[in-house]
């Protein structure tokens, strides 16, 4: 089964300020990760090179197995690690890792480089460039145009999916990591694996098809829904007003009780949040309130769901699987 694209937990353009934004914040500040004449993690895959990678904003040829990759963030990371390949300067913040990524806060620890991003989340490239990366792996949506794109690629070739999505399908963005890597077969491995996994999992609800599933961030006007399509790897079905999209309106309060799914998910991302959901009637009649499937989301959790990758997808799968098991 594939995923389509997981985003944030937002609705339209203008308030997706969910995941991706979160995740944007815990990047910035100060600090650094190896450096011209400073050792760092070795790097490089296997395969023949050179190889051509095809991105939204043209072919990108890696003319040798990296021995430098540079992950501008935690999804590309845990690409590469799964493929066997550590990165020498990831653009996260050390001092965050145990709550944005903790299943890789270890690895990353010795690697994290707030700096490697601005403020507002764009890419550094002055930070970058000083690393003397010989391979950027990045997310769509950190190259969305083509001047930004060529800057990075002028550094090092630069390799994220061929999509217009800003976050594009787990499986398409580690085939494309692959094929810079050099670990093209070792992807389509991982890629069945976590598919058996997490089939697995949703083996032991007998009627798991007709099971349905809702995404929302909670936010003091209304519920806002999320790309929640990795669910659909247990089994589950969205249900009929889960918008993966997030094209459309927020739900208002007054509307709670159409959160109604078998299995519900919710980001409450401040504590006046979480005491406002416990607080209120309406929520707290919901059907998987009742039935102990309701699923009270954190900032690891919104980001595992929303840039999904192998080792993530390992941590989301077990998150989850007491909420999987209540149902049956």
């Amino acid at each position: 089964m594939r995923i389509r694209g997981a985003r944030a937990a937002v609705g339209r353009t203008g308030r997706r300020a969910a995941v991706v934004v979160a995740a944007v914040v815990a990047v910035t500040g100060c600090g650094g990760a190896a450096r011209e004449g400073e050792p760092g993690p070795s790097a490089g895959g296997g395969g023949d090179y050179p190889v051509t990678v095809r991105t939204h904003h043209g072919e990108v040829t890696v003319e040798e197995s990296p021995t430098r990759v540079l992950a501008l963030g935690f999804a590309t990371a845990d690409e590469a690690i799964s493929l066997g390949v550590t990165p020498v300067s990831v653009a996260a913040d050390p001092a965050s890792l145990e709550t944005a990524t903790p299943w890789m806060a270890d690895e990353l620890a010795g690697i994290a480089d707030p700096g490697l991003l601005t403020s507002d989340g764009q890419p550094d490239l002055e930070a970058i460039a000083s690393v003397q990366p010989d391979l950027i792996l990045a997310q769509t949506f950190q190259v969305p145009d083509a001047t930004t794109f060529e800057r990075l690629n002028a550094i090092a070739p630069t390799v994220a999916p061929d999509s217009e999505a800003l976050n594009v399908d787990w499986d398409t963005r580690l085939r494309t990591t692959a094929r810079a890597l050099g670990g093209e077969e070792e992807a389509e491995k991982l890629i069945a694996s976590v598919s058996d996994e997490f089939a697995e999992v949703g083996s032991s609800v007998p009627d798991i098809g007709s099971r349905t599933y809702q995404w929302v961030r909670a936010d003091p006007t209304g519920y806002s829904f999320g790309n929640g399509s990795v669910l659909e790897l247990f089994g589950l079905t969205p249900a009929d007003n889960q918008d993966n999209t997030q094209l459309g309106d927020p739900l208002p309060l007054e509307r709670t009780g159409e959160l109604d799914a078998d299995v519900l998910m919710v980001w409450a991302p401040t504590e006046e949040d979480r005491a406002r959901l416990d607080e209120d009637p309406l929520f707290q009649t919901l059907p998987a309130v009742g039935a102990s499937t309701v699923y009270y989301a954190d900032l690891a959790f919104a980001n595992a769901l929303n840039s999904p990758a192998p080792i993530g997808l390992g941590w989301l799968r077990g998150e989850l699987e007491p909420v999987i098991g209540q149902l049956a």
